[in-house]
C-alpha cells in the first residue's frame, strides 16, 4: 500500500490489484469502476493489461445524503 507524504493536504492510500484490502468500498483510479467489498478479500485485476489501482471511498452520496435526514 502506497501512502502520498505526509506534507500533502489530502491523504489517500492506493491500494494494488491482489491487494487483501478490508470491506468497504473501492474505486478504480482513472475509471467509473466500482468494487464493493462485503468482508475482506482482493482487490480484482484490471484485464486490460494496465496495474490496477484502487482508492477506498469513505463515504458515497446516499450515505452522506442518509445522515443528514
Amino acid at each position: 500500500m502506497w501512502q502520498r507524504p505526509e506534507n500533502d493536504q489530502f491523504v489517500e492510500e492506493l491500494y494494488l490489484a491482489g491487494e487483501r484490502v478490508a470491506p468497504g468500498v473501492y474505486r478504480q483510479v482513472g475509471s467509473d469502476k466500482v468494487i464493493r467489498l462485503e468482508k475482506e478479500d482482493v482487490l480484482p485485476a484490471s484485464c486490460d493489461g494496465h496495474v490496477a489501482c484502487y482508492v477506498r471511498i469513505q463515504n458515497l452520496w446516499s450515505q452522506i445524503q442518509a445522515m443528514h435526514t
